[in-house]
């Protein structure tokens, strides 16, 4: 399974949910970019970290160190966080064990998105004014990017 087709479950999960926006590959409200980042309509954000191998699953600890020691403390004071952050893979990859406590597991195959362990919420803040617009902005740029005649 790759990363596109697990992109592609979990729109349809976010949107079955019915969340307004969804987008692959943002850089708001997160450490970094996130593979998938859906907002639901009260303003809450979900950011979904691919993890398609167990190395890829190790590796994101450390090359992501601050991001997962500030998702941890839920320290949403310097830069913005999601209000739930979920590590989506294909079956049997990762044991509920292997998981830090703020994060939820989300099993992706064929016939779509099971919440293995549900995220819980790390903070309350709703998306930012500021995150919101750099969201506009980024799927505006996206639209004529691609635009063709």
């Amino acid at each position: 399974m790759t990363e596109t087709t697990i992109q592609n479950q979990l729109y349809d999960w976010c949107s079955d949910k019915r969340h307004p926006v969804t987008i692959d590959n943002c850089g708001a409200c997160t450490i970094g970019k996130a593979d998938l980042l859906s907002v639901t309509k009260a303003r809450l954000v979900h950011e979904f970290e691919i993890k398609c191998t167990v190395a890829d699953y190790e590796r994101d600890f450390q090359a992501k160190d601050t991001k997962h020691k500030r998702l941890g403390r839920a320290d949403n004071r310097l830069m913005s966080l999601p209000n739930y952050f979920w590590f989506a893979t294909p079956p049997d990859l990762l044991a509920l064990d292997d998981l830090p406590d703020y994060a939820g597991l989300m099993i992706v195959d064929a016939d779509g998105c099971h919440e293995e362990k549900p995220a819980p919420r790390i903070h309350s803040d709703n998306l930012s004014d500021k995150d919101r617009r750099y969201i506009e902005r980024g799927l505006t740029h996206r639209y004529w990017n691609h635009r063709t005649d």
